[in-house]
């Protein structure tokens, strides 16, 4: 067999034989009992090793009983005293000079972190130039008093009375009383309310701008329109029972240009048949026309609506003075009329997005308008509110020399008739995207008042006369408006009279505000065509799914130049 692949034990023979070899014992090693006589007869051989390695055994163990765990470098003996903003920083001389010395006698006996040392130092160091700092401004103040020859007490001030003059100018004096010595006692809100002081003495300047006060818009509302006309109510109940359905009179409502009757019928007739009715009804009525409500909203009775024979026109002043809009806020909010039950309508800008009237004569549109930018001209200033006119009509020459006016009015069929405008858009969709905002109160929230952007309304009248120009970038920036406008406070007041030139349907559902006069065709909203001739209208807004019918207010040529002059008449 090879050498190599031989198998390499462990003679044991061998190592008993060598005497060189040393045997380290345990201390619970019973090899005397567990070996024999032979290995107790070697032990008593050698007695003297033994005592040896005891005693070696023993002063090992003694010196690491003995050794004291060295601590961690990172161990901090006592936390870092904070100075106080307020109180300043406090220290015992007793208990530091106490520390020091067990400092010493720790260091002498111990081990002393350098990093506790070093936070020592910096606090001592820190305090000590905090107490030299109050000195300084100590002594600054307190010098010139001293050279007068007042009395100061240690640590405090006393300054001149205001009648003394003592050879100064006002401004010495002003500057004097301007500065208070700051010191540790002192926050820095303290010293920024003593340093403002001396300018509370300055005379503040009114508002630039005064808007116009609620006696110009004249008049209110005749209030006889609320007086119930019982006689009519009679005739409408004798003209149900000539054609067969008793009916009973249950209410009244009218805003004093539309009145609603609303009747009760039997419980056995069928509602849906109510409408057929009209045409069996309007011979037996003083009216010409009517609509017929059935069922009125959270009830089972009918309505019906029509144009007083003697209408009480509504003013501005009661649209104006009878909601909200009395509080002056600064909210765009606008005003258009009143509904059949007697309330004002009124909408915020920014939620009506942009606004289509369709239909009517330019009377009847006119007075819409002018009630929506007269109703913003009063409550905003025109930092707040710019307007923007495109249109050929005389009726808009008024507002030509406004402050509010964004541009120069130019006529329908121009080119650059929006051209201003669309620049406008597209330096505020840039300006939006670099701010990270997308509307425009978010944005106004971020910048400085003068950077702050206002709300523009454009007026397009007529939208059918654009169409007919065939003019393709007012188009286009009108578009572009529709899609982009509204966040960025740019709303679109469009007027389309001429039924016959249509609206492409994508143009018109980008419209949220919808205003429709009578209409056979129903083509915006849809019961236009049961609405009568003149001011009535139908109003869809976004926030509801059934439109509302309104009668707009009437804002006369004098009462709108006098809110004119004195908007002119602001101070720049």
């Amino acid at each position: 067999m090879d050498r190599g692949r031989r198998r390499r034990r462990f003679s044991r023979d061998f190592e008993d034989r060598n005497p060189s070899s040393e045997k380290f014992r345990f201390p619970l090693d019973l090899g005397d009992e567990a070996k024999g006589n032979e290995s107790r007869s070697d032990d008593f051989d050698e007695p003297s090793k033994d005592l040896i390695r005891q005693q070696q055994q023993k002063i090992l163990l003694d010196e690491h009983s003995s050794r004291k765990r060295r601590p961690s470098k990172f161990t901090i003996s006592k936390a870092r005293e904070v100075p106080s903003a307020i109180h300043g920083t406090k220290k015992d001389v007793a208990k530091d000079q106490k520390e020091e010395s067990e400092a010493k006698e720790k260091k002498d006996g111990g081990y002393v972190s350098p990093l506790v040392e070093e936070l020592k130092r910096q606090r001592e160091e820190r305090a000590r130039r905090q107490k030299k700092k109050a000195k300084n401004q100590h002594n600054q103040y307190q010098g010139p008093l001293q050279k007068k020859g007042m009395r100061t007490a240690p640590g405090k001030l006393t300054y001149s009375s205001a009648g003394e003059n003592d050879g100064k100018g006002p401004d010495e004096q002003n500057s004097g009383k301007a500065s208070t010595p700051f010191n540790v006692i002192m926050t820095p809100y303290d010293k920024k309310k003593s340093q403002s002081a001396p300018n509370r003495s300055v005379k503040r300047s009114g508002p630039k701008n005064t808007l116009p006060p609620l006696e110009i818009l004249g008049q209110q509302q005749d209030a006889q329109y609320e007086l119930r006309d019982e006689g009519l109510g009679d005739v409408i109940v004798s003209a149900f029972q000539a054609i067969g359905v008793p009916t009973r009179l249950r209410d009244v409502k009218t805003n004093g240009v539309t009145a609603r009757y609303e009747l009760s019928l039997d419980r056995n007739f069928r509602l849906n048949v109510v409408g057929k009715l009209k045409e069996h009804l309007l011979p037996y009525l003083p009216f010409d026309d009517m609509k017929i409500i059935a069922p009125i909203t959270g009830t089972s009775n009918i309505g019906i609506e029509f144009m007083l024979p003697e209408p009480y026109p509504i003013s501005f002043a009661t649209l104006f003075t009878s909601s909200s809009l009395k509080l002056r806020k600064n909210d765009y909010k606008f005003v258009m009329g009143k509904t059949v039950d007697d309330q004002i309508f009124s909408f915020l800008l920014p939620k009506a997005g942009h606004i289509l009237l369709y239909g009517g004569n330019d009377t009847e549109t006119s007075s819409v308008i002018d009630n929506i930018l007269v109703s913003l001209l009063m409550n905003h200033s025109p930092d707040e509110l710019r307007i923007h006119v495109a249109s050929d009509k005389a009726h808009y020459d008024a507002y030509k020399d406004l402050p509010h006016m964004f541009s120069t009015p130019k006529s329908i069929g121009d080119k650059t008739v929006l051209e201003d405008v669309l620049n406008e858009l597209n330096n505020r969709h840039n300006q939006f995207r670099r701010a990270n905002v997308r509307n425009l109160s978010s944005y106004n929230q971020r910048v400085s008042n003068d950077a702050k952007k206002s709300v523009i309304a454009v007026v397009i009248d007529d939208l059918s006369d654009l169409f007919e120009y065939n003019n393709p970038e007012a188009i286009r920036a009108i578009v572009q408006l529709l899609k982009k406008g509204k966040p960025l406070g740019m709303h679109l007041i469009l007027n389309h009279s001429r039924s016959d030139v249509g609206i492409r349907f994508e143009l018109l559902q980008q419209m949220q505000t919808r205003l429709s006069f009578k209409d056979e065709k129903s083509k915006v909203i849809d019961g236009s065509n049961e609405l009568a001739e003149g001011n009535d209208m139908l109003v869809q807004i976004p926030i509801s799914n059934q439109p509302v019918r309104v009668n707009a207010g009437i804002l006369t040529p004098e009462i709108k130049q006098r809110i004119f002059s004195h908007i002119k008449g602001m101070r720049k």
